[in-house]
C-alpha cells in the first residue's frame, strides 16, 4: 500500500476530456471489484468514456493523480441533478462517482475528496451537499452517514444504470455552526 506522505502533494484538479479514458477505466475496475464482492452498484461499461469526456468538458469531473500516468481518485460534482432528485432541484453540490483506486485505499482519500467537494460547493455560494448510494449497500450508507450525511429518501435508480434497483438520496448541510 502506498504511504500517506506519497499522496500529500497531489490536489484534486479539474479533469479535462483527455482524462475520461482513465476515469472510465477506474470506474470499470471498481465495478468489477463490486461484482466480485457481491455488491450490486455499478456494472463495467455502463458509463462510457465519451460521456465522461463531455462531462469533463463542462467542468463536472475532478481528478487526483499521483503522477501524470497514475489516476488515484476521481469525483463528479454538478449543480443540478434531475436524473436522481427529480423535481427537487434545491441548490446543492451533487456528488457522483466518488472513486478511489483500490491500491490507494486506506489513505483517507474518500474523506479528502468529500472535503474538496464541500469546499468547492461552498466556494460557489451553496451550503448543501447531496449524493446517492445504492440502497442495498449498507457499508457505503454507513460511510456517508458517519461523515455527516442524512438519508432523505429511497428512489429508483435512473434507467441508464443497471447495477441496483434503488438508491438512497442523502444530504449534508455545509452551513457553519456557531
Amino acid at each position: 500500500m502506498p504511504e500517506r506522505d506519497s499522496l500529500a502533494p497531489a490536489p484534486m484538479v479539474a479533469a479535462t476530456p483527455a482524462d475520461a479514458t482513465d476515469i472510465a477505466h477506474l470506474r470499470d475496475r471498481l465495478a468489477q471489484w463490486m461484482i466480485d464482492n457481491g455488491i450490486g452498484q455499478w456494472l463495467p461499461g455502463e458509463y462510457p468514456a465519451v460521456t465522461m469526456a463531455e462531462e469533463a468538458g463542462r467542468g463536472e469531473w475532478f481528478v487526483w493523480r499521483k503522477s501524470p500516468e497514475i489516476l488515484t481518485a476521481a469525483v463528479r460534482l454538478v449543480w443540478r441533478d434531475p436524473e436522481f432528485w427529480g423535481a427537487d432541484q434545491t441548490p446543492a453540490g451533487y456528488i457522483h462517482g466518488l472513486m478511489v483506486a483500490p491500491e490507494f485505499r486506506g489513505n483517507d482519500l474518500g474523506v479528502r475528496i468529500l472535503r474538496f467537494c464541500a469546499d468547492h460547493t461552498r466556494a460557489n455560494g451553496i451550503a448543501l451537499q447531496r449524493l446517492d448510494a445504492a440502497a442495498d449497500n449498507p457499508v457505503l450508507r454507513k460511510y456517508y452517514t458517519t461523515h455527516g450525511f442524512t438519508e432523505v429518501r429511497e428512489t429508483r435508480l435512473p434507467p441508464r444504470f443497471h447495477g441496483t434497483a434503488h438508491v438512497v438520496l442523502m444530504e449534508k448541510s455545509l452551513r457553519m455552526h456557531r
